[in-house]
């Protein structure tokens, strides 16, 4: 089974399109899967939402009072996930609901453990963007060439296999779980071409706070990634 992993913040309107998309999309696939919504107690009604179209499809929705951010929330959903795969995606309608199978084959097939939604590979792209964001896209990607070979590392569309993360203690810093995962398990990784789509509706999360927390993300990632060096130095600094 395909677990679905959706974190939400004020996304009553796109998840009323998305999770029907996501299983018209496993039906045609013949895949079977559910879809845990997790959300940060919206005041826009998300989670109520949400609950209508555990009506009609396998839809578990899980509400944080006490908890805030999109990493931590996709971390819950881990948590909850029942399905051997897990996919990583977001409420906005940005990530291609349509390639959730081409996502999750190459890890049916053992080709690798984890695949990455990358918006540059070839194949791949960006819809509409100005150039101030592709700039920012491109400069958080170079910055993260020490720990991951991605072409695309800030990307938030993901699946892995559930086994994998079972064995891996996460630790993120704001909204970059994709990067975290792939650092700290080390596993096998496949990028697959996606095209990226601006929100429609709803505001984007995208601010200079998640951007700070970003750089304190990647400094935790360069201390794990080479932490033998780190420690090394600590103690030549020692009297």
């Amino acid at each position: 089974m395909i677990s679905v992993i959706i974190p939400t913040y004020r996304e009553a309107e796109n998840v009323r399109i998305i999770v029907p998309r996501v299983f018209h999309v496993l039906e045609q696939a013949g895949m079977e899967g559910e879809v845990i919504v997790v959300d940060d107690d919206s005041p826009d009604g998300t989670a109520e939402t949400a609950r209508e179209l555990a009506r009609d499809y396998p839809v578990r929705v899980h509400v944080r009072r006490d908890e805030r951010g999109l990493a931590t929330a996709v971390m819950k959903g881990f948590e909850l996930a029942g399905g051997g795969i897990v996919v990583v995606m977001d409420a906005d309608l940005s990530h291609p609901g349509e390639k959730i199978p081409e996502m999750v084959r190459p890890i049916l097939e053992d080709r690798c453990d984890i695949t990455v939604g990358s918006r540059y590979v070839s194949g791949g792209g960006c819809d509409h963007w100005p150039l101030s964001r592709k700039l920012i896209s491109r400069s958080s990607g170079l910055m993260a060439r020490g720990v991951a070979k991605l072409s695309d590392p800030t990307s938030g569309f993901m699946a892995v296999r559930k086994a994998v993360l079972d064995k891996t203690v996460l630790d993120p810093v704001g909204w970059k779980i994709v990067l975290e995962v792939v650092v700290k398990t080390g596993a096998r990784v496949e990028e697959v071409p996606i095209v990226f789509a601006d929100r429609e509706k709803g505001q984007s999360k995208l601010n200079l706070r998640v951007q700070a927390e970003y750089i304190a993300h990647l400094m935790r990632l360069y201390h794990f990634r080479y932490r033998s060096l780190f420690e090394g130095r600590g103690r030549e600094g020692r009297p």
